[in-house]
């Protein structure tokens, strides 16, 4: 069987162990192996992807080029976030003062990393050593059982609602039936602005 001629630019990234395909205008780089079938005379082969063969080079499967000019896009948690946010009680605020803020930002995020806030508001590392984190959760806790009726576990399933900012533009991901559940039972509207 005569073997296939490609353009040099193909050639050149065909190597030992390696198969070119052509599908329409294109050229597919594959590794090639093959492997014993039980019940089969002979191997049978057994190809695998490797990418898709440009003038530039390979573009290897599962990357592709991203364009320089594409605008930025920033994805962050925002349900959990915000329902915690909205659903904070007076009752706790009072007692931190001015740092009932920093403290609930430094709960929220410990259990949310992907949160929204600290895009908008500076969020400490690290609580000053008068405030016991682990109080001021329980407390807070409490309290949100106390008003709302509300666990943590309650809220957990919020932490799949992202906030997508796109070139300047803010968007809310899809909100499942249950979440929109969640959101009704305890008054809550998720809105970006």
């Amino acid at each position: 069987m005569a073997e296939k001629v490609y353009p040099d630019w193909v050639q050149k990234q065909k190597t030992t162990g390696t198969t070119v395909k052509k599908v329409g205008n294109n050229y597919y780089l594959y590794k090639h192996s093959s492997k014993r079938v039980p019940g089969k005379k002979n191997p049978v082969p057994a190809d695998t992807y490797i990418g898709k063969i440009t003038p530039d080079g390979i573009e290897r499967s599962g990357s592709k080029k991203v364009d320089m000019d594409t605008p930025e896009v920033i994805v962050k948690e925002y349900g959990f976030s915000m329902a915690m946010e909205s659903l904070c009680p007076a009752g706790w605020k009072e007692p931190l003062g001015k740092n009932w803020q920093k403290v609930l930002d430094f709960i929220i995020v410990r259990e949310s990393p992907e949160s929204y806030i600290p895009q908008i508001r500076e969020v400490p590392q690290q609580l000053d050593p008068h405030i016991q984190l682990g109080a001021q959760k329980s407390s807070l806790l409490r309290r949100m059982r106390k008003g709302y009726g509300v666990e943590m576990r309650d809220i957990r399933p919020l932490m799949t609602i992202y906030i997508v900012r796109i070139a300047g533009r803010s968007i809310l991901s899809v909100i499942s039936d249950s979440q929109k559940e969640i959101l009704e039972k305890l008054g809550l509207k998720l809105e970006v602005g």
